[in-house]
């Protein structure tokens, strides 16, 4: 796929989002109905991947932690996280950024899209941390779980393995 024709374009309350189905009407719905809203409330900012007539794909980001409330046990919690700080420093929960959603348009799915967004992302937080962010989080659709592991994300817990998603994370150290 050639990718020089993308723009990628931070949405506003007055942008006009084009044409856009990603065959998931939940992804198709937050991108069409909700996402300026999400935009003028402050809890959300998505970017939309275009080429001149369609949107590609999009993405929307928000804060989030990583809590001990999270993990499956007192444990868990532990052994993912003691490294990361000294003894007597440690927290109780870590920052992160949520990819709140991301789709892929039907005609570009399997083409990597979704992967170089993630990447995109990646090093958007590792280059231009401004605020602190260790972690990248997302509440992945079951049938998406593939897809993040792929990239590098984990099972923070097994709490919720029925659910119709599961709490994964990245952890940004693994790229610096």
């Amino acid at each position: 796929m050639d990718l020089s024709e993308l723009a990628l374009i931070r949405l506003s309350d007055s942008y006009p989002i084009k044409p856009f189905d990603c065959g998931d009407n939940d992804l198709n719905e937050f991108l069409l109905g909700d996402s300026k809203n999400y935009y003028s409330q402050l809890l959300a900012v998505t970017y939309l991947l275009e080429f001149a007539e369609e949107t590609a794909a999009f993405f929307s980001l928000l804060n989030d932690k990583i809590s001990i409330e999270d993990a499956d046990s007192k444990r868990k919690w532990r052994k993912i996280f003691r490294d990361i700080m000294p003894e007597g420093k440690r927290f109780k929960s870590y920052p992160a950024v949520k990819i709140g959603r991301l789709g892929v348009g039907n005609t570009f799915q399997g083409d990597g899209l979704g992967t170089v967004i993630l990447d995109y992302v990646k090093e958007l937080f590792i280059d231009n941390n401004r605020t602190g962010c260790k972690y990248l989080t997302v509440d992945a659709y079951l049938r998406s779980l593939r897809f993040y592991e792929k990239n590098g994300f984990e099972y923070l817990t097994e709490k919720d393995k029925d659910s119709e998603t599961r709490l994964m994370y990245f952890d940004l150290t693994a790229v610096a």
